[in-house]
């Protein structure tokens, strides 16, 4: 929830007042829900829990037509106070976060060498083709157009970045395993019992 948290004050204060529509299709406009995890259809529950928690408050409503009556929002002086707390924290702090991947990576002994080879150069493959559209969008100007602030530019950079991080290493490890580097020291196979030779396999 704190990075929901955060990209809702942070958009509603760049916005107020404003309702939860215009909320969400600002974060959908940042795909905000790939990079940062903010589920759209997430977005009105938390707007209402931060007015409630007095982060957020209401400054009136609108409708249009027949349509419901939408509330807008702006952010209280406790809100300012959660997001810079927030913004200082993210910014300067390092973070981690569950990976399955890792976690499928850490049993890898598990499986077949030629099975976990093969999984990482699929892993690289799949990783440069998302890269080289990125890249081609980027360079392009679709991606960032002249209306997208500068640091849109600078994320998308980092993204392309830390994909190329992960391919090399993808296909560093993947010729480890086949040129049969061990998994394990002796002592450590013998107590791991698993009915075939971790360092061989």
């Amino acid at each position: 929830m704190s990075t929901t948290r955060m990209m809702i004050l942070g958009v509603v204060r760049l916005l107020q007042p404003v309702h939860g529509y215009d909320v969400r299709r600002e974060l959908l406009s940042w795909h905000a829900d790939r990079w940062a995890n903010v589920q759209p259809g997430s977005v009105y529950h938390a707007l209402k829990k931060l007015a409630d928690e007095g982060a957020l408050r209401e400054v009136g409503s609108e409708q249009v037509g027949a349509r419901p009556a939408r509330t807008r929002y702006e952010v209280t002086d406790k809100g300012h106070e959660q997001l810079r707390d927030l913004l200082t924290t993210y910014l300067w702090g390092q973070q981690g976060g569950e990976d399955p991947f890792l976690a499928a990576f850490s049993l890898m002994i598990q499986l077949p060498r030629a099975e976990v080879a093969a999984a990482l150069r699929d892993r690289a493959r799949r990783l440069r083709a998302d890269s080289d559209g990125k890249r081609a969008a980027l360079d392009s100007g679709w991606a960032v157009p002249d209306n997208k602030p500068t640091h849109v530019r600078w994320m998308l950079e980092l993204d392309i970045a830390r994909a190329e991080g992960e391919i090399a290493w993808c296909e560093r490890v993947a010729g480890e395993i086949e040129a049969g580097t061990p998994y394990v020291s002796p002592e450590l196979a013998a107590r791991w019992q698993g009915g075939f030779d971790f360092a061989t396999e």
